[in-house]
């Protein structure tokens, strides 16, 4: 299948709950980071949205118990990578390195994982009413209205802060993540009928993530369920978003990567 001029929509998908965390806080630490950059309040409201979103998160469960777990198993599956080729043996050496220094930084009491954005009032303030409908307009928090009010430049102040706060946990979050990914090379494959589904050999390595790749100009849409041992992928197609999502009926032409580490 040549990729030669044809675009591709990238799909991810997590086996576990520990993955679908770092992938959540992937994305929410990544929406915070670009709509800090923005000037107008609307993208300093974007970034606030982000940072509670995040806190909530990292309120949900053990979340550094769950990256610290996360980076000791990959501190000896870094080998596995060399085996396999996809490392040089000097990359292996670095990587191996960089995640037992990450896995010391976040076990410390001191670790940036956060604290800034609990301890803030008005975040607290904000996050109080994030739960109402439009409840963050100018007469319901004032003092948030003030803040949005202010020059951006003491804005990036606020939100810099913020986002340095729980900098030891996005190292390590976009660490894990990367290795996840360099762990699988994705193959051609083909959902006949639109279905495609295969089980995993009880003996093999577990299945961490699945990446896909559909081409942009088909216009399909994979629904993606499964465990460790068996994954199940269903293609869809919606013509437009007033229409509901059917299934597609011919063969699918598609990438698929698993990450097994």
């Amino acid at each position: 299948m040549s990729d030669k001029n044809q675009d591709w929509v990238v799909y991810e998908h997590p086996l576990n709950e520990r993955l679908r965390t770092l992938l959540r806080l992937e994305f929410l630490m990544e929406t915070a980071s670009a709509a800090m950059e923005g000037e107008q309040i609307v993208d300093s409201r974007m970034a606030v949205e982000a940072f509670i979103h995040t806190l909530n998160v990292l309120e949900r469960g053990e979340v550094r118990s769950e990256v610290i777990k996360e980076l000791d198993r990959l501190s000896t599956e870094t080998a596995y990578m060399g085996a396999r080729g996809v490392w040089s043996a000097s990359r292996v050496q670095e990587e191996t390195d960089r995640c037992r220094q990450l896995l010391r930084r976040v076990g410390e009491p001191d670790a940036a994982l956060g604290q800034e954005l609990r301890e803030d009032e008005l975040l607290g303030l904000i996050t109080q009413r994030f739960g109402v409908g439009a409840g963050t307009c100018n007469f319901d928090l004032p003092s948030y209205h003030r803040w949005l009010s202010r020059p951006y430049d003491e804005r990036r102040a606020d939100m810099q802060r913020w986002f340095e706060s729980f900098a030891d946990l996005r190292a390590a979050v976009t660490f894990a993540l990367r290795v996840q990914r360099d762990a699988g090379a994705f193959a051609d494959e083909v959902a006949e009928g639109g279905s495609w589904q295969q089980r995993t050999p009880y003996d093999s390595r577990v299945t961490q993530m699945l990446r896909l790749q559909a081409p942009m100009e088909n216009g399909v849409i994979p629904e993606i369920s499964g465990n460790r041992h068996l994954v199940t992928i269903r293609f869809l197609r919606q013509p437009d978003t007033r229409s509901r999502p059917e299934p597609v009926g011919a063969d699918v032409s598609f990438r698929l990567a698993r990450c097994t580490l």
